[in-house]
């Protein structure tokens, strides 16, 4: 076995849309800085095709900016996006190119001068005294050892925090229930006008026809989808509750979701429903990967069959890891709540904001509740600090909150926007040589104010 060994001031584990930010901010601010991600390239959940969804609120004001919405402007230069778009479902879309944005992010992190190690799993957390020592990786018959000051958890599902022993809490709360994660592909040959000709002549195709669990504004109809680029479908509920009430659905959801592609003829399938998976559990995670890829050939036949603009539509590719909506939750010095959001609370030491509606796929049957949120809420800077390591950080769906308000923050521009918050409280309290609870909020909101973070 390969034993390697660093030492640096901030390793930030997970190179997707909660930890990418948080290396850039910190290396910016002078900080040595290692990132590490366990695929063969930088971005995560944001190059999979997936759309980002809450830059915009619902009344179509700006609430993420800074180094998210570089990324959106860097990426427009080299027209790997269509920019924002409103939407009367989802507030708003933002549909990019996921292989452009790899790129981008390996030459922001040369630009910053982050380090980085690809495909490394942390297998291992030395914590003395309530402090981390050190973090082993493993990947490929290598043993990576990492020292640092400051440690920024951003896989998404906590893998540190729970590795080191933290406290956390998964699933709705009463059940425990996690909501499904999705296995996604791509499909090409997709005619776009022939689809949007049969919604003109189906209407109740389009969106949640008829379902008193979802809210969305009456401007989410075809004429939207043909207006802006950056678009997702959702719909075809009347065709799927019939092949439901058959026995005959290929997938476990009451409706099919597309994402518009930069690539005509392309876009991507976000349909299957992996109901009973756990995206923390490698058993449940390889069931539920093979599952949602078995689905994906009778859900192209079924569309092929029944639905204009989709006959000659063909398998492009499958995206190469399933999309985890909600997994582990970790105990900070404060915890958002679901309350809060739906009150539109902006606390005095709000870091970032919140606007996406409250998204939450049912994980026993097919349904979804959606429901507005009508405006910004704030997310305070000590939900993402460890209440039981002095040297650790969350970044992204596992800070501290409830599974309500996990439902609206797990977004990934929201995501962004808290990872470079916590990149930039890192870089303050290694300058300062003050631990994270220590770090001066004012200095921290006047700081990001600068790198044109967003906060009221």
């Amino acid at each position: 076995m390969k034993n390697y060994s660093f030492t640096y001031d901030l390793c930030v584990i997970g190179g997707g849309p909660g930890g990418l930010p948080a290396a850039l901010a910190a290396a910016r601010l002078g900080a040595k800085v290692l990132l590490v991600e366990k695929n063969g390239y930088l971005g995560g959940n944001i190059t999979l095709g997936l759309p980002l969804l809450g830059y915009l609120d619902r009344n179509g004001r700006q609430v993420t900016g800074g180094i998210a919405q570089e990324f959106i402007d860097r990426l427009a230069k080299e027209h790997g996006t269509w920019g924002h778009a409103r939407c009367g479902l989802h507030d708003s879309v933002t549909v990019i190119d996921g292989e452009l944005f790899k790129l981008l992010a390996l030459d922001m992190c040369d630009e910053a001068k982050v380090d980085v190690l690809l495909h490394l799993e942390t297998a291992h957390v030395n914590v003395e005294c309530g402090t981390i020592k050190s973090l082993t990786f493993y990947g490929k018959g290598n043993e990576v050892t990492v020292k640092a000051k400051l440690y920024v958890d951003a896989t998404g599902d906590g893998d540190v925090g729970y590795l080191a022993g933290c406290s956390y809490d998964m699933g709705q709360e009463g059940t425990h229930n996690l909501q499904p994660p999705t296995v996604m592909c791509s499909i090409i040959d997709f005619h776009e006008e022939e689809f949007f000709d049969f919604l003109d002549k189906h209407p109740d195709m389009i969106a949640y026809s008829g379902c008193k669990t979802t809210e969305y504004k009456d401007t989410y109809n075809v004429d939207q989808l043909r207006r802006e680029k950056s678009h997702v479908f959702l719909g075809l509920r009347p065709l799927l509750r019939k092949w439901i009430e058959e026995g005959t659905c290929p997938v476990d959801r009451d409706t099919l979701i597309y994402i518009n592609s930069m690539h005509p003829g392309e876009v991507f399938l976000n349909s299957t429903r992996l109901l009973r998976t756990d995206g923390t559990d490698i058993l449940s995670m390889t069931k539920g990967e093979m599952r949602g890829q078995k689905q994906l050939l009778p859900l192209i036949q079924a569309l092929k069959d029944h639905i204009p603009g989709f006959e000659d539509i063909k398998l492009g590719r499958i995206l190469p890891f399933m999309g985890i909506r909600e997994t582990r939750r970790f105990q900070g010095w404060k915890t958002l709540t679901g309350d809060d959001v739906l009150h539109y609370r902006v606390p005095e030491d709000t870091i970032a904001l919140g606007s996406y509606i409250i998204d939450i796929h049912s994980a026993v049957d097919d349904s979804t509740i959606n429901r507005a949120v009508e405006h910004p809420y704030g997310i305070p800077y000590l939900c993402t600090v460890s209440k039981e390591l002095s040297n650790l950080y969350f970044s992204g769906r596992c800070i501290s909150m409830d599974a309500v308000a996990l439902s609206t923050i797990r977004v990934m521009p929201t995501c962004m926007a808290i990872g470079e918050a916590v990149g930039t409280a890192a870089a303050l309290a290694l300058k300062h040589n003050v631990g994270p609870k220590d770090v001066d909020i004012e200095e921290l909101r006047d700081q990001l104010l600068k790198q044109k973070a967003i906060l009221a």
